[in-house]
């Protein structure tokens, strides 16, 4: 079968049935050819013929497909396995004594490096990667399921008490430590969305100035971000830890509960909190907030990309952002699953090709946009059948073929 790209056409020609009138006149006139296919501005539109004008009857099929484009649709893979109704987390929340052992000690030996082939012999993740069978463990771990999760810093523990147990801030060891040491309490709270932040000059990341340091220094560095001053209270190290959802069994959770008594970590607390829970509070969106903050907490429309980005998205694509939005066709992550009918792990994979295929374009740090093929919605007349002569057309939008039939007398039947 021969393929022909006819352009350019205009994505208004397919409500005034222009289109299918022209492609069906090149087709005509190209002996032997059994396929055009035409790619229009989010739309796209294939045409089947038959192999020469006199053959004997052959079917001429009409199909209308659309792109829509969808908001960090990567996100959605990793969502689903905390979300879905078999998946839980076991949390532990764990304290020990500053003097005892540092905070970077306790996520290099005790946790282990995020790639846990790498990871420090004797460390939690190392020994998961290393018995991942006796554990119980479906599949081997890897770099996004690496077992355990825990906080990188005593500020960051604090966000996500406050996140994944309901925590108050007025109550919580470091959150009052905070407020005494004179940082506002409204500041506390915008910090746990990890905003850019200005430090001696520059900006960056509020937890990763915050990353790995140990209580006083955290205070004493937040303090200095904040710009205020005070008393700095003294107090324990405390972090949240919890096992990922792949690696919940008895065996893990044992494992774990070993490895923090042999550290000299205690444990004050531990739950369990199910995919269900997840999903109607969306811990882990606030969780992974920078970038579920665009794939699934935000609209597209309440999203701000920059002038430059805008300018990129419609380079790339052909259509203004503004115009996207107008025509109700950018989805974040979770309404771009609804939209398309499709699974997280689904979406990864049409995520991957768009890459693959050049039809991403990023607005800025953990923010992108992918253009994804998409089924037209139905219209309300659909799967009727026409015919001219030797033809038969087959169409979900009646409107894109009717100058196909009527130049040649078709009826609807």
């Amino acid at each position: 079968m021969a393929t022909y790209d006819i352009s350019p056409l205009d994505r208004r020609d397919i409500s005034t049935g222009a289109m299918l009138g022209r492609l069906a006149s090149r087709l005509a006139a190209r002996r032997g050819a059994l396929a055009a296919s035409a790619a229009l501005g989010g739309a796209s539109l294939a045409y089947l013929a038959p192999s020469a004008p006199s053959c004997d009857a052959s079917p001429v099929y009409v199909e209308m497909r659309s792109s829509v484009f969808v908001i960090n649709g990567f996100y959605m893979a990793m969502r689903e396995k905390y979300t879905a109704p078999s998946a839980s987390i076991r949390y532990f929340l764990v304290e020990w004594e500053p003097e005892k052992l540092s905070w970077a000690d306790f996520r290099e030996k005790v946790l282990g490096a995020t790639d846990p082939a790498t990871a420090a012999d004797g460390s939690l993740r190392k020994q998961i990667f290393s018995s991942w069978k006796s554990l119980g463990l479906a599949a081997e771990p890897n770099v996004g399921d690496n077992g355990v999760h825990a906080s990188a810093s005593p500020f960051e523990a604090l966000a996500e008490r406050l996140n994944w147990v309901g925590a108050k801030l007025e109550d919580d060891p470091f959150g009052k430590a905070m407020l005494a040491a004179g940082i506002p309490k409204a500041t506390i709270l915008e910090w746990t969305k990890d905003p850019q932040v200005t430090y001696e000059g520059k900006k960056g990341s509020l937890f990763d100035l915050l990353e790995d340091l140990d209580y006083d220094e955290c205070l004493k560095k937040a303090q200095a971000i904040a710009g205020v001053s005070g008393p700095r209270p003294a107090g324990k190290m405390q972090a949240f830890v919890f096992i990922k959802p792949h690696a919940v069994t008895p065996a893990a959770e044992a494992l774990a509960k070993s490895s923090f008594a042999k550290a000299g970590i205690s444990v004050y607390k531990e739950g369990v909190l199910k995919g269900r829970e997840i999903e109607e509070k969306k811990l882990i969106d606030n969780h992974y907030y920078a970038i579920a903050n665009k794939a699934s907490l935000s609209k597209p429309s309440e999203l701000n990309p920059s002038e430059k980005a805008q300018a990129a998205f419609e380079k790339q694509f052909g259509i203004s952002w503004k115009q996207a939005l107008a025509n109700g066709i950018v989805y974040n992550a979770i309404d771009g699953c609804k939209r398309l009918g499709i699974t997280g792990d689904e979406m990864d994979k049409v995520w991957a090709t768009a890459k693959k295929t050049g039809n991403l374009v990023k607005f800025g740090g953990g923010f992108y946009a992918g253009k994804i093929p998409a089924p037209m919605k139905a219209e309300p007349r659909l799967k009727r059948q026409r015919t001219s002569g030797d033809m038969a057309v087959f169409t979900s939008g009646e409107r894109a073929i009717d100058s196909v039939l009527s130049q040649e007398g078709g009826k609807m039947l």
